[in-house]
């Protein structure tokens, strides 16, 4: 005769459910990409749009040559700082083309 199961909760049987999806790296992704203005401050947000990130790889617009080069420059330490915020690494690398950015 089986021993009758203790029910369990839906949250956990979600959590796991959402971690073998990947759902929960498809939603810091997101969060990435909406907070890339915080993270690099009003000047480069202006000239720049985040424009998609797939795992682990960020894609991100710029207006021009120039703003690429520069901003390619800076990836190591946004890259960092936009895993800070985000409480673990997401981003693993973050690619710069030109684009439009509006």
């Amino acid at each position: 005769m089986a021993h009758p199961t203790k029910p369990e909760s839906v949250g956990p049987i979600l959590d796991r459910l959402l971690k073998n999806l990947e759902i929960d790296k498809k939603v810091d992704e997101g969060q990435a990409l909406l907070i890339w203005a915080e993270v690099v401050g009003p000047k480069m947000a202006a000239r720049t749009k985040a424009d998609t990130v797939y795992r682990g790889r960020m894609t991100v617009l710029a207006q021009n040559p120039a703003w690429v080069q520069e901003c390619t420059f800076m990836r190591i330490q946004i890259k960092d700082k936009l895993n800070k915020m985000l409480g673990r690494e997401i981003i693993k690398e973050i690619v710069f083309k030109v684009g439009d950015v509006k």
